[in-house]
């Protein structure tokens, strides 16, 4: 049965059943307009011009019928029957009904966002967008100071939930371990001086093998070594692995077959990404996701969105999930993280 499920007033607050469970791929919308009445006697949202939302659901439906602006008859569920309904006066013989409710304290609608800080080696930018709802929409990237990605967050969070999600990101950066730079290389020692090369391709000395022994041994890190006895890296991995301290350098031996070109590097930046997806980060509109939602019912298939949409794959999956789509597309989804 199709029933008009829940409306939002002038002030941008939702009433009624607003997440209910519907049965419509895409619900009807219409501007519904409740006339001014003598105060104490009509609705409060008397004078109102309201936005409803209607479609086939399991609700209760009430008995009355609310003609919305467009001309359309649509039966009102109970519960917004209620809210619509005039507030009764109290003791009026004519009804048992108890007074309207107090309206829910109005919200005030989040605004969009945009951070950026950062230092010398990294940049992080933040938006968040507001939804219909009354959430928002965030992204945070992690760039180097050329534009290269090295880290992504996306999600939707209440406005309200910021202060503790920015408090609980702190606790977990005092509680996570991070590298320490490296320090500087231990001191040059007396026994140092007395090994070091003075030729390339000069003999070891049982002076040299002894000190880079002992070099190895307490964590003395390759290039400090080749400094202090003269030598190249190749040759001390060649020593060390004589001498049983460290396994067959073989990335030092030539490959028999026909070297290939290195592979790109991964990293990317949100232009290089446009190129393959020009949609990418692009906020999505309702009339994105409305239309997403008809296409997957249809029968596309990711990799159709994909290119319909100017998005890649994993964000037609996480996208579809949201909205609840259904069809081959919204089953494949979540095999993509969606």
């Amino acid at each position: 049965m199709t029933l008009i499920y829940a409306f939002r007033d002038e002030d941008g607050v939702w009433h009624g059943d607003v997440d209910a469970a519907v049965l419509d791929l895409v619900p009807g919308e219409g501007t519904l307009t409740i006339p001014a009445q003598a105060q104490g006697q009509g609705s409060v949202f008397a004078g109102q011009a309201l936005h409803v939302l209607y479609a086939s659901c399991d609700l209760e439906p009430s008995q009355t019928s609310y003609r919305l602006d467009g001309g359309d008859s649509v039966l009102a569920s109970w519960r917004v029957h209620e809210l619509l309904a005039p507030a009764y006066r109290p003791g009026d013989a004519s009804t048992a009904r108890t007074p309207f409710p107090a309206r829910p304290a109005m919200r005030p609608a989040p605004q969009a966002v945009r951070l950026e800080l950062g230092d010398t080696h990294r940049r992080y930018s933040l938006s968040a967008d507001p939804t219909e709802d009354g959430r928002l929409e965030l992204t945070v990237l992690i760039c180097s100071t050329d534009g290269v990605i090295h880290g992504e967050l996306t999600g939707e969070v209440d406005p309200r939930d910021l202060g503790d999600i920015g408090r609980i990101v702190t606790a977990a950066a005092t509680l996570c371990p991070t590298p320490e730079p490296p320090g500087p290389p231990p001191p040059t020692t007396p026994a140092a001086t007395q090994v070091k090369a003075t030729r390339a391709g000069a003999p070891w000395t049982p002076e040299a093998e002894q000190y880079l022994i002992d070099a190895h041994r307490a964590g003395t890190s390759l290039q400090h070594m080749a400094l202090e006895l003269g030598r190249s890296e190749n040759s001390i991995r060649w020593k060390l692995h004589g001498l049983k301290l460290a396994p067959h350098p073989a990335d030092l031996v030539p490959s028999r077959h026909t070297a290939t070109a290195p592979e790109p590097p991964k990293a990317y930046t949100v232009e290089d990404k446009r190129k393959a997806h020009p949609n990418a980060y692009m906020p999505w509109t309702d009339q994105d996701e409305q239309y997403l939602a008809a296409r997957c019912a249809q029968g596309a298939s990711l990799a159709q969105l994909a290119r319909e949409f100017g998005r890649n794959e994993g964000a037609i999956a996480s996208r579809l999930m949201k909205i609840g789509a259904v069809g081959p597309a919204a089953d494949a989804a979540p095999e993509f993280g969606g």
